[in-house]
């Protein structure tokens, strides 16, 4: 394992290879399988609420679709230049959208005040200071709306004291990090805030811009075969990274304590994962062996 400290194991969307994502009792899971930090998207409604969801568009995971009164809502939108056709966040209230139901559960949709105050409460009561990665979802596409979701985030995290958040002795990984694919958004942000960033990425690594990278963020955050395929030995992604003082967060594990061991060799710092359990039952695999 080439990390110099213990890689970070991190709850994607809570563990939801068991539970619904984002859901409250997803991240509660998470929790107590023991990952060292929580990861979640954030998407805008129409009255500047900030809502915990993969997507802003509404139909995979609500029956909006089978809802009468909101059937004239369904429209076509570009958005990170992707062409949408359905109902959308930013389209109805934070009221309206606990009205809805869901396909396969009853979980209704969270706020990212509610998570920041799971991850305080949890911190509190376990003795040990939780992390957290907010992935903010087209930041710019939401301000082209009207939808200021840079001041809204930076206004509930200060509302939350997130000072707070940034490290204990000893675990300088374990604090609140901001993150998104939009690299304009990033590069805005290391000029807003002193809170570290991720520039998540999905390219061919040997297109990833390390050094261009570290003039603005803290952190890449590769798809997992851009740091190491399977069968194959480590691409060099996450060596590059750390010359470049970058650390390297890879989403995202579904599989069990192979894949996890074979990115823990590569170097990486930290790992999102759909079923947190799995690496952490790796690291613990790793350290009985060192000390064997």
């Amino acid at each position: 394992m080439a990390s110099a400290s213990r890689p970070l194991v991190i709850g994607h969307r809570g563990a939801p290879g068991y539970l619904p994502e984002h859901s409250l009792e997803s991240y509660r899971l998470a929790l107590r399988q023991g990952v060292d930090a929580l990861e979640t998207d954030v998407v805008m409604t129409r009255d500047g609420v900030m809502v915990l969801r993969h997507e802003n568009e509404l139909t995979r995971t609500t029956d909006v679709a089978s809802r009468e009164e909101f059937a004239e809502r369904r429209t076509t939108k570009v958005i990170s230049g992707k062409k949408w056709t359905g109902w959308f966040t930013e389209d109805f209230t934070f009221a309206e959208l606990l009205s809805l139901g869901a396909p396969t559960t009853s979980q209704p949709i969270i706020t990212l005040d509610t998570l920041l105050l799971l991850v305080a409460d949890e911190s509190q009561r376990r003795g040990r200071r939780v992390g957290l990665h907010v992935e903010v979802k087209h930041p710019t596409y939401f301000a082209s709306i009207g939808l200021p979701v840079t001041e809204t985030l930076l206004q509930t995290l200060a509302d939350h004291g997130v000072d707070a958040w940034n490290g204990l002795p000893g675990l300088p990984t374990q604090r609140l990090w901001l993150q998104s694919f939009d690299e304009a958004w990033v590069r805005e942000m290391s000029t807003r805030t002193e809170l570290p960033l991720v520039q998540l990425v999905d390219k061919k690594w040997g297109a990833v811009d390390c050094a261009e990278i570290a003039t603005y963020a803290q952190a890449i955050g590769p798809k997992k075969s851009m740091v190491r395929k399977k069968g194959q030995p480590p691409t060099g992604l996450a060596d590059e990274a750390h010359r470049h003082g970058l650390k390297v967060f890879v989403w995202t594990l579904k599989a069990g304590r192979d894949q996890a061991n074979r990115l823990f060799e590569a170097g990486v710092d930290g790992v999102f994962a759909d079923y947190p359990n799995r690496p952490i039952a790796a690291l613990a695999d790793i350290t009985q062996a060192r000390t064997a």
